[in-house]
């Protein structure tokens, strides 16, 4: 009895360690599996993040490149406009000089129909 006792308890144990292999194993495999979703998921973002940093990268080389072309723009009309202002500024001075000719001539007119008419 004793014998047929420690060959059943032999056999319970061994039966035991069978499913804790099997528990082990499957808890093995799931800590792969886990493992190996989590660092895929990583390499996907390290990757959007790869990707998503050189778009920004060539986006703001673009960016740089406007502004500069911008910049050049802007210099080439501040300087047309710095020559209108010139010009606008010589017409005024000749339109100066245009009346204060007019008002000599008509100040030498009137002199003259002064002249004229004394005599």
């Amino acid at each position: 009895m004793l014998a047929s006792m420690l060959k059943e308890h032999q056999a319970k144990q061994a039966t035991r360690k069978e499913q804790q292999e099997k528990r082990r194993k499957e808890a093995t495999m799931a800590a792969i599996n886990v493992t190996k979703a989590l660092v895929g998921n990583v390499n996907n973002r390290v990757s959007m993040a790869y990707v998503n940093e050189k778009r920004l990268d060539a986006e703001a080389r673009q960016l740089q490149a406007n502004a500069a072309q911008f910049a050049k723009q802007s210099m080439q009309w501040l300087s047309l406009i710095e020559n209108f202002n010139t010009a606008l500024k010589e017409l005024g001075d000749v339109e100066n000089w245009a009346k204060s000719i007019e008002v000599d001539m008509h100040t030498i007119s009137s002199a003259m129909e002064y002249a004229l008419k004394d005599t």
